[in-house]
């Protein structure tokens, strides 16, 4: 339904059209003016009126209607337009959200250009561009195909200007481009245009991207980037991005021009300044490495949730293949079956989350023989170093005898050790750390709490292990659906304990140890986590001094 309504407004009529959706009342009418044109609070392409913020959040079906959405939203876009609002009057009508031009345009599918934090001086008018680029996938339709990463940034004499040295494996095609900046946000007039609206603006401004195209053959693609300043945030303007993607679809011949199609192409910002605004408290972990022993169902968990978090390094330690049977309860899938797991936990980091660098060591094996020829490290001295290296140890090895190793060689070397263990059926499960800078309990602690009851064991499903076909020793029965709990929860608390003391980083937790219940009485239940305080003990050797 089409309802057009003629509006009082500063002595004539605005004219609008309302268009509604055919799922309303559950959604809000597009409401368009049919001439007048607004700088804000309006599309500067389909013309439609931004009357309620964020997409029309605000909407309440059987409550809302046209008539009350004009009555109480259309005074305040014609006031903040008009100029003659007060600073706070402005402030207090406004949703506090920026509207560059790069959130409205229409942009090529699957395609994107990954641009660093750093632009260009703003005295350097144009450039070229190093890009890396994924390889086109099979059977893509003709349309040009951009998805890459923008390597580095020159000015038109080859002059380095900004480098972005970060490596994604699937970006493997190098290719050249073109840059331009602008002095103020480029104007477009309607979704059909906009392309050729951006590409006039480059036409005969930049001398090698002309005669690249008079020379080109049909088929090929030039890239070229529009850098000017926009609103990318409420009331704040700063540099932003739009690629186009300039495809030669008939070449020059004799004394008529080539023949291209621009289409637009979506800038990602992906410098580590964007990248970690989502979640500034995560901030720390860029200066922190983990060393993790154990990368099963608890420990691929805690690697990808800490990589995801953007710690700065992780070293893996896992002698263990990754089996298809793994992947009801492991971090990765069918992918990279066969790999060994730090491999694969490794590689898929090195894809997804490039800021984290990851050492895998595949083929160290704690306690087992025969021990290295002379000459060579031993086992215990690699893991010494690797201790000594990193900020934190997180034991998901599921073994005692690792466990007992670790938490006296990470306590002897003054270092946080964070344990983590699960149970039949991934009923229930245990997280804990010790802080040696904190004075409290050891490992050794908890284990007397656990024995004495002070500290209660976690439910238990009591289910029989399984040796699943091609596994050399029989393992638990549970799903990740279960075990991720209890691995999201370590993961938090090795944030916490890594940020601890550090400026506005991710809010530590009051207590070191917690005990998971996630059935009761046969029953899957919501995680019931109970917490202690780990205080040294007067019955434990290494710390009754200090109870």
């Amino acid at each position: 339904m089409v309802v057009r309504v003629d509006v009082p407004h500063e002595g004539g009529v605005l004219a609008l059209t309302a268009v509604y959706p055919d799922t309303y009342p559950y959604f809000v009418p597009m409401v368009t003016t049919d001439s007048v044109q607004f700088q804000r609070h309006q599309h500067p392409l389909g013309r439609n009126l931004c009357l309620l913020a964020r997409e029309g959040e605000d909407w309440r079906p059987g409550h809302d209607s046209l008539a009350t959405l004009i009555r109480e939203q259309l005074p305040a876009i014609l006031g903040v337009n008009s100029g003659c609002m007060e600073p706070d009057a402005v402030a207090q009508a406004e949703d506090h959200a920026g509207e560059p031009l790069s959130s409205f345009l229409p942009y090529v599918p699957e395609c994107s250009v990954i641009v660093p934090d750093e632009t260009p001086p703003v005295e350097v008018p144009a450039g070229r561009l190093s890009l890396l680029l994924r390889s086109t996938p099979a059977g893509w339709p003709g349309q040009c195909f951009v998805n890459g990463i923008v390597e580095s940034i020159a000015d038109l004499q080859g002059k380095s200007l900004v480098r972005f040295n970060r490596r994604i494996p699937s970006f493997d095609r190098s290719t050249n481009g073109f840059w331009m900046r602008l002095n103020e946000r480029p104007a477009v007039n309607t979704f059909e245009s906009s392309a050729i609206d951006l590409y006039k603006l480059v036409d005969g401004r930049l001398a090698p991207l002309t005669k690249a195209i008079q020379n080109a053959k049909r088929g090929e693609v030039f890239i070229v980037g529009l850098l000017y300043p926009d609103e990318v945030s409420w009331r704040h303007n700063a540099d932003d991005w739009v690629f186009l993607a300039i495809q030669v679809v008939r070449e020059t011949k004799r004394s008529r021009p080539a023949e291209i199609l621009p289409q637009i192409v979506r800038a990602n910002w992906g410098g580590e300044k964007a990248w970690l605004r989502r979640a500034p408290f995560l901030a720390p972990l860029r200066t922190k490495t983990a060393l993790v022993v154990g990368l099963g169902s608890l420990g691929s968990a805690v690697v990808m949730q800490l990589a995801r978090a953007g710690i700065g390094g992780l070293c893996l330690l896992d002698d263990d293949n990754l089996h298809v049977g793994n992947t009801v309860r492991w971090a990765l899938g069918w992918q990279y079956a066969g790999f060994q797991k730090g491999t694969a936990l490794a590689s898929d980091i090195a894809a997804n989350y490039p800021y984290t660098i990851v050492q895998s060591f595949s083929h160290l094996r704690i306690g087992a023989l025969p021990n290295p020829p002379a000459g060579q490290p031993s086992q215990y001295e690699i893991l010494e170093r690797l201790i000594i290296e990193s900020d934190i140890v997180i034991d998901a090895a599921a073994s005692y005898r690792v466990s007992h190793f670790l938490a006296d060689l990470a306590q002897e070397r003054g270092k946080p050790y964070l344990w983590l263990t699960t149970t039949h059926g991934a009923a229930g499960g245990v997280v804990g750390r010790v802080q040696p800078s904190k004075n409290r309990g050891c490992w050794h602690c908890f284990q007397r709490g656990l024995a004495d009851g002070s500290i209660h064991l976690p439910a238990d499903a009591g289910t029989d292990e399984v040796q699943p076909g091609g596994c050399s020793q029989p393992t638990f029965i549970g799903a990740g659906i279960d075990s991720d709990v209890i691995a999201n929860q370590a993961a938090r608390l090795a944030a916490a304990t890594l940020c601890s003391g550090e400026d506005a980083g991710y809010p530590d937790f009051a207590w070191d140890v917690a005990v998971a219940d996630l059935q009761r009485d046969g029953l899957s239940i919501a995680p019931k986590w109970t917490t202690h305080v780990l205080a040294a003990r007067q019955d434990c050797p290494d710390c009754s001094g200090q109870a």
